[in-house]
């Protein structure tokens, strides 16, 4: 598999599920009220603008690394499966 086409099935793939994730939060896990609140003094929100700039970090973040890792664990799936033949 080129390099290319596997960084842009990362990228497409982190996007897509980021808008999803974004616009759909009701199908993905919650984070805790204290990991918010973290959050916003670790990155500095002062208001509800940065609030929403820091949770969308965190879903595209979660994001690029679900895909990451469903990527890694197809690969080596798929890797294996081709030793064994």
């Amino acid at each position: 598999m080129s390099t290319l086409a596997l960084v842009l099935w990362v990228l497409v793939g982190a996007t897509l599920l980021s808008r999803w994730w974004y616009g759909n939060p009701e199908y993905f896990p919650r984070f805790d009220e204290s990991f918010w609140r973290y959050l916003d003094h670790l990155f500095g929100a002062a208001n509800v603008d940065d609030a929403q700039n820091v949770e969308l970090f965190v879903v595209v973040v979660a994001a690029f690394l679900v895909v990451v890792a469903v990527t890694a664990i197809a690969i080596a799936v798929v890797t294996y499966t081709k030793k064994q033949r």
